[in-house]
């Protein structure tokens, strides 16, 4: 049941509620789990219109209509049949696993309990309904305006199958996790949004630096954009832009020290990248001590860094974990 829970959270109709109101909305589905290539009814003749949430695993939903069948894929978080269950559409609709899958039902009695006890949910459902009813409206206009067009019949015939086509390839209407849900799965949920935004930072500013540095090299501007730095020498000091990146790195990191740094460890974490980007991308001259900069060993050791910025972002807590267990092992300890 807190596998579902995550899951319904991740959904625009039950993003907003509080975990306590998302449990008492999950106890008004049905969990089903389905064997690889066994199908489940969710309409038609016989069976009762249901929305389908995948919990776990991999299907598909295949849709029946008068001018052939829609299918979808269906992956964890994916939603399919707020519309029919409103509606009461009968149309036949069957989820197939790819693999063993487990989904979670709910019919229109569900829907209307979660409704009265959670009114609120009313407004995500309202907005899936007029989206629906948009994209009808936009088919129904197209199709008008080739009737209006005054086409010969073999035209008339070919913008209307252009249209079945578009509409085949769009599949079943399925209800995607949003950005803001994919976001909170892959970072914030893992607690690992400083490292995300270390790897964004490193990431941003090396593309730049690189992409800075190549222009001014190929229009000949090192005078008027490189910092230069006149002396006795015939030849000015240049101020290379990995310096900022060590300004940046310190300042970034003893902010993190002190109560209102951790207040904004994510624009720190992210300054923090764009500094170590900015290190790295000149890190084989202070390595070699070679004014050259196109060097490989620059974009090496930057691409050593990506990884050990995604290993932390993605991976982080298997380490810990690894970490833990190894220590324990040293110890003794079980």
């Amino acid at each position: 049941m807190s596998r579902l829970e995550a899951v319904l959270a991740s959904l625009s109709l039950f993003e907003k509620l509080r975990p306590d109101e998302v449990g008492k909305a999950a106890r008004q589905f049905e969990l089903v789990r389905l064997p690889a290539g066994e199908s489940f009814r969710c309409g038609g003749d016989g069976a009762a219109t249901r929305m389908v949430v995948v919990v776990a695993g991999l299907a598909e939903v295949r849709v029946s209509r008068s001018s052939g069948s829609l299918t979808s894929t269906l992956e964890p978080g994916d939603l399919y049949g707020t519309v029919p269950l409103l509606t009461g559409d009968s149309r036949d609709a069957s989820v197939r696993a790819t693999k063993a899958t487990e989904i979670a039902t709910l019919d229109r009695a569900g829907l209307d309990a979660i409704l009265a006890e959670l009114p609120y949910v009313a407004l995500p459902v309202a907005v899936e309904m007029a989206s629906e009813l948009r994209s009808k409206n936009d088919v129904l206009r197209e199709l008008l305006e080739v009737h209006a067009a005054r086409l010969s019949p073999d035209q008339r015939k070919a913008a209307v199958d252009a249209r079945r086509r578009t509409l085949a390839k769009r599949g079943a209407r399925v209800a995607r996790l949003s950005p803001r849900a994919l976001f909170r799965s892959l970072v914030s949920e893992r607690g690992d949004e400083p490292p995300f935004w270390m790897l964004t930072g490193f990431i941003v500013s090396m593309s730049i630096a690189r992409l800075v540095v190549a222009l001014i090299l190929k229009y000949k501007l090192e005078k008027q954009l490189f910092a230069l730095v006149p002396g006795n020498d015939p030849n000015p000091m240049h101020v290379h832009h990995f310096n900022y990146g060590l300004i940046l790195i310190g300042s970034s990191g003893l902010a993190a020290l002190f109560p209102f740094g951790r207040r904004a460890l994510r624009p720190l974490a992210f300054a923090f990248g764009v500094g170590c980007g900015l290190v790295f991308d000149e890190f084989a001259l202070f390595w070699n001590l070679n004014p050259e900069y196109a060097q490989r060993l620059s974009l090496v050791a930057a691409a050593i860094m990506v990884g050990m910025l995604a290993q932390l972002t993605y991976f982080g807590r298997f380490w810990s974990a690894m970490a833990r267990r190894l220590y324990y092992s040293a110890r003794g300890v079980r």
